[in-house]
């Protein structure tokens, strides 16, 4: 009789641990169900031919592409060359996308200063400062990285130039730049 009161009494005292140990742990369950999960952003610069070149801020899904960021800026430009850009690109935090100029052919209109023909069409050797990129920018003479970039910051900044002497408001660009790069540029 006396083993059977001990194994009662073991018995009961683990049933009363295991219900304590099942309570604890419904419990942490419950508390840990109501945590909202913390979303996670990231911020990418779009660039380039975009409607409103900017930085922005998306909510990491996991599937963001570079069409997201685009899109998240106005969308492309008319002018906007989407066979050297890869729009399914995945994104990450803190990367840059910059949509490039796509060429434009003119046609030679007769006294026209735009460049030699070729078969009817001709190629302009003038860059628009408006819509060039920084790497376009670099090829007129006596622009660097440096000046480059602050060309596309000035227009940024201020919208499109209205002439080609308004490039002087752009700081390193005084006469003497303005006089070697002038026969080279566009504003159209």
């Amino acid at each position: 009789m006396k083993n059977k009161i001990i194994v009662s009494a073991i018995s009961a005292v683990i049933i009363l641990a295991a219900f304590f140990l099942y309570d604890n742990n419904s419990k942490d369950v419950t508390v840990a169900e109501n945590v909202e999960p913390v979303k996670k952003e990231i911020s990418v610069y779009v660039s380039g031919q975009v409607k409103t070149p900017a930085v922005v801020t998306l909510e990491d899904n996991g599937k963001l592409r570079a069409v997201d960021a685009v899109n998240a800026v106005g969308g492309l430009t008319d002018l906007a060359d989407t066979e050297t850009i890869n729009l399914a690109e995945p994104l990450f935090d803190g990367q840059h996308i910059h949509v490039p100029t796509k060429e434009i052919f003119l046609q030679e209109l007769p006294n026209s200063p735009a460049g030699k023909s070729f078969g009817g069409v001709a190629q302009s050797n003038l860059i628009n400062i408006n819509t060039a990129d920084e790497k376009e920018l670099q090829n007129i003479r006596g622009v660097g990285p440096v000046i480059a970039g602050r060309i596309v910051e000035y227009r940024t900044n201020n919208g499109a130039f209205q002439s080609i002497e308004e490039i002087k408001k752009v700081r390193g660009i005084g006469e003497k730049t303005f006089e070697k790069m002038k026969d080279s540029i566009t504003v159209n």
